[in-house]
């Protein structure tokens, strides 16, 4: 058993970077001591998660996050004793992608899956996971008794399941898929598979009938869980990649969108080989709902400017949002020191190929925002903005932040200011 003990000192450790930044007060190190020593006072009591939740939107679904700082400490230090005791480490989205497309060049016939979770936070039962945990027996009963705590609360609120937007939220459902995994992993004819928090995606053998893998995968789920069906439930059956010039089977393309990348399989072979053996040819681009996201975010940037009283520091405002989309950034934690790289390049690091993609799409969209006279809407960019100052923005291209890795650099304050109108 791995314990992290519920000291004013390992509270004070949870501290992070955006607490700090939602009250700078936090930076002097007796506040923060304060705080952990008010947030152990309340664990003594008994009453730490009394009214602890808020509830807030996260698009089209709900989400909570904690009230005050003391209740938010304990939920984390919970949290990472359960994390400790179970290895739990959520999967690396790009590392699941650059493992699938590798294993997707295989010239050999296979099955692939994808699938995801009907409201997977909301549909978790408490009870189970609770239980599961104590038969356990790996976390200390303070934790448990912690959580069961923390449970009655979300009882008497009448949440189902576990609330989004909380980190120990998604240590619970870690916990609860954990089984799961591992069976799936280990069941025959299972090549490869990948979770990302309820987005499945599964390599099998052509030779194991859909029929029977999909009954066993719906039969290991956990209980209260099920997966979505229709457009959300995806099955290729990927033919043996073959060198022969068939016009027909040249037209078959196996497509589909996973963790907002879209994915095509041919079934012939690409200039690549290994040892002597040829690859199949396999392509990444960017999905449509990334895509459209991306315009969508766009559209707010300008909204925004056309709402402001536009002065110099509104447009500078618009230039940063433009850059931050069209280019790469990186955040510095200062508390952990950690470097946190991301913009068009190092969230859709894997993209195979640069023309007729995703990144022309974007850019004719932002250049027919700039000085199409189509619409309605851009009509008012060309009339709020000089010739001079969309010639400036035009120098911004989503492909150049692509290819070129254009980096900026943002203050956090500033960031923050960037993304605001993009969360409307």
């Amino acid at each position: 058993m791995i314990e992290i003990p519920y000291t004013s000192k390992k509270l004070e450790s949870c501290i992070g970077f955006q607490d700090v930044m939602k009250n700078p007060a936090l930076q002097n190190r007796e506040h923060r001591t304060s705080v952990a020593n008010a947030a152990l006072g309340l664990l003594s009591s008994g009453s730490i998660f009394n009214g602890c939740l808020r509830q807030i939107n996260l698009g089209k679904d709900v989400g909570y996050v904690f009230n005050d700082l003391p209740s938010s400490l304990v939920a984390r230090l919970v949290s990472r004793n359960i994390r400790a005791n179970y290895y739990i480490k959520q999967s690396d989205r790009q590392s699941i992608i650059s493992n699938a497309t590798a294993l997707f060049k295989e010239s050999s016939s296979y099955h692939v899956y994808r699938l995801d979770i009907k409201k997977f936070y909301e549909s978790v039962d408490r009870k189970v996971l609770l239980e599961g945990l104590m038969a356990d027996g790996r976390c200390s009963w303070q934790t448990l008794v912690l959580l069961s705590k923390f449970f009655t609360v979300l009882e008497a609120n009448n949440i189902s399941g576990i609330p989004r937007g909380l980190g120990i939220s998604a240590t619970l459902s870690e916990f609860y898929l954990n089984s799961f995994d591992l069976k799936v992993r280990s069941a025959p004819g299972v090549f490869y598979y990948a979770r990302f928090v309820d987005d499945i995606l599964i390599v099998t053998s052509g030779d194991v009938p859909r029929s029977e893998f999909e009954a066993k995968l719906e039969e290991l789920l956990p209980e209260g869980l099920d997966f979505h069906q229709a457009s959300k439930r995806i099955f290729h059956p990927v033919a043996r990649a073959s060198k022969e010039e068939n016009q027909e089977k040249e037209k078959i393309v196996y497509c589909f969108d996973f963790l907002g990348y879209h994915i095509r399989i041919y079934n012939d072979h690409s200039a690549e080989s290994v040892s002597g053996h040829p690859r199949r040819r396999v392509t990444c681009d960017i999905s449509k709902d990334k895509v459209s996201r991306i315009k969508g975010r766009l559209i707010n940037s300008f909204a925004s400017y056309l709402s402001s009283f536009q002065y110099p520091t509104d447009f500078l405002l618009l230039k940063n949002r433009i850059r931050a989309l069209t280019g790469n950034y990186h955040i510095v934690d200062p508390m952990t020191g950690i470097e946190i790289k991301t913009g068009i390049y190092y969230n859709y690091v894997h993209k195979s190929y640069v023309g007729g993609c995703a990144l022309d799409e974007l850019d004719v969209f932002y250049r027919g925002l700039l000085f199409s006279t189509k619409h309605k809407f851009s009509r008012k960019v060309l009339q709020a903005l000089s010739t001079q100052k969309r010639k400036e923005l035009a120098g911004y291209s989503f492909k150049t932040g692509f290819v070129d890795g254009r980096f900026h650099s943002f203050k956090y304050d500033t960031l923050k200011k960037i993304k605001e109108c993009w969360r409307k």
